[in-house]
């Protein structure tokens, strides 16, 4: 697993003449910014979630921490998180873990994000070539 901030979307190419795979999102957002993650589905026997950075933190229930990691199994539904940034970035990347620790960034891992008003769906793979991008779908809504 990288343990970054990120400051540029990182395409993964892997995916011959795909340009929509997304291995590392950047979400543009205000410092003190409120966001909701929303898990909505899972298709896969391995553990889920996502990592989110910013430059000066994220603040979830009163606690600030430098990166955080949401699993399906173990987060609320919905998660309201407090971004504070001088750099205006957001770092996002999906994760798995199969029983030895958690997993992201490999060859064939990514994300399809689809935009709709203020509402980004991420459809997420883990591993493999052949797959639907529906390991993990959850969404993320900028509120302020």
């Amino acid at each position: 697993m990288i343990d970054k901030i990120g400051k540029e979307k990182i395409i993964n190419k892997a995916f011959e003449g795909r340009n929509d795979v997304i291995k590392w999102d950047i979400q543009k957002i205000s410092n003190g910014q409120n966001i909701k993650i929303t898990f909505i589905s899972k298709n896969s026997p391995k553990k889920q979630g996502i990592r989110l950075a910013t430059d000066n933190g994220i603040e979830v229930n009163g606690q600030l921490y430098t990166s955080i990691q949401l699993w399906d199994d173990t987060s609320p539904k919905e998660v309201i998180c407090k971004c504070y940034t001088k750099d205006e970035c957001l770092s996002i990347y999906n994760m798995w873990d199969k029983g030895n620790g958690a997993q992201s960034q490999s060859h064939t891992s990514g994300m399809i994000v689809v935009e709709n008003d203020n509402i980004l769906t991420y459809n997420c793979n883990d591993i493999g070539f052949d797959t639907n991008f529906d390991k993990l779908i959850f969404t993320l809504e900028k509120l302020d």
